[in-house]
């Protein structure tokens, strides 16, 4: 580290944290040039863990927002880079992680650096065969937040994904519970200042289809949907962002859970332009086609036919995609290899043994392969 022409500052915001916060530390030892930790307001034993990792605590009193106390410590850090981790996270790979860094540490701190990030499993695992979120964590010195949650980087920069490993455990049902009506009610609070707002709408929605409330999802989602394609061709800058592809299909699969297929298949059929290269979109567009077709069984057999046909067919194609980075973020597991899995079980169905076993091989070759077993 001490070859670095721009040192690396970490920068986090904490509060009573005890239970994680020394994994995270641990984690990042000896791969930053300082640690700098803003506590807002801890009745824990989160300072003292902080202070015994070497790091510099400083005290914010708590406003409601994620980006005022985000600020307090990127001023705080004294170095070109900041890397912005929480107590939920941790760096998986460190030896990786320490030689990218390093090789960063050289850079001119003009661009914003992307992390992956693994979200743990119920049971407490981490499967590398997952689709990371790919999120701004290395950031720049100039570089400051907006919005009191789900908080964006300004100004925007070009940014390169840096490949460093993060793991995630802040959306388990335990951590979840933690948050109860938190994220909502700021959310709230800012779409009343900014009801135009389609992304505060997205994560609003997003909130609720993690706590697996889809009703009480729909509204918000379609909200933030209609505000990105207003209908009369007005362009919107965010209509191609890597979230309105999680909102489309957050949309669609609140939808088809509470039995509102068709509405479900009419979006996926306007968006299927926009999306045609995401794997994502096109398994869980058929699978509202499937739910669709299943509710028509007793009354119009002819057309559930077709549309179980249709179904199938949205999944052999999308196994024929990439699970691509940036379409990310919605399944927990990889689109393609769920895919596979529907069409070996609609040809099994079918007596097409040999087909059903090309299938399922497909499948279990995507799970080692892109897990780089």
């Amino acid at each position: 580290m001490g070859g670095r022409r721009f040192p690396i500052s970490l920068a986090m915001i904490v509060r009573d944290e005890a239970a994680s916060l020394g994994r995270c530390l641990e984690s990042v030892q000896g791969l930053v040039d300082e640690i700098v930790v803003v506590d807002t307001g801890s009745s824990d034993d989160t300072v003292a863990i902080a202070e015994s990792y070497g790091a510099t605590v400083h005290h914010f009193t708590w406003v409601d927002d994620f980006a005022a106390a985000r600020n307090v410590s990127l001023a705080a850090a004294s170095h070109p880079w900041r890397l912005v981790l929480d107590a939920d996270n941790w760096v998986l790979d460190r030896e990786h992680a320490r030689a990218v860094l390093d090789r960063i540490g050289q850079q001119v701190p003009d661009f914003t650096g992307f992390l992956d990030v693994f979200q743990v499993r119920a049971e407490g695992t981490i499967d590398d065969g997952d689709v990371p979120d790919e999120e701004a964590r290395l950031l720049p010195s100039q570089v400051r937040y907006t919005g009191r949650i789900h908080e964006q980087v300004t100004p925007k920069l070009s940014g390169i994904r840096l490949g460093i490993r993060l793991g995630h455990d802040g959306y388990t049902d335990a951590a979840m519970d933690r948050k109860d009506g938190r994220n909502a009610d700021l959310l709230i609070a800012s779409l009343e200042d900014e009801p135009d707002n389609a992304y505060l709408w997205y994560q609003l929605g997003s909130e609720h289809v993690g706590r697996l409330q889809h009703e009480a999802a729909i509204a918000p989602l379609i909200q933030a949907f209609n505000l990105l394609h207003p209908g009369d061709g007005t362009p919107v800058a965010h209509a191609r962002a890597p979230w309105a592809h999680k909102l489309v299909c957050r949309l669609m699969l609140a939808l088809t859970e509470v039995g509102r297929h068709a509405e479900s298949v009419a979006v996926g059929e306007m968006q299927a332009t926009s999306w045609a290269a995401s794997s994502g979109f096109h398994y869980i567009l058929g699978c509202s086609v499937r739910a669709q077709a299943l509710s028509l069984r007793d009354t119009d057999r002819g057309a559930a036919e077709e549309l179980m046909i249709t179904s199938m067919g949205l999944w052999i194609h999308a196994t024929t995609l990439e699970d691509r980075q940036e379409h990310g973020g919605v399944l927990k597991t990889r689109p393609t290899v769920l895919a596979a899995q529907r069409v070996a079980q609609d040809y099994a169905t079918m007596g097409d043994l040999d087909s059903a076993e090309r299938y399922r091989r497909l499948a279990e070759g995507e799970q080692i392969r892109k897990a780089g077993v």
